[in-house]
């Protein structure tokens, strides 16, 4: 049935989203050096990405 695989696909979008959130959750509450030392690169907030939309599309 369509109804059961569109809310299988909703429901495997959350749970990809809370392990992404778990993991940079994790991975910040690391020490500085530890992040260095594994490359962590933390990934942008939301409102960083929509500040980041906002200020492009000023200047143009």
């Amino acid at each position: 049935m369509p109804i059961f695989d569109e809310i299988g696909r909703i429901r495997a979008g959350y749970n990809q989203a809370r392990r992404a959130r778990r993991t940079a959750h994790i991975m910040n509450a690391l020490p500085p050096e530890i992040q260095r030392d594994l490359d962590w690169n933390p990934p942008p907030s939301l409102m960083a990405k929509v500040f980041r939309w906002m200020s492009g599309s000023m200047r143009r």
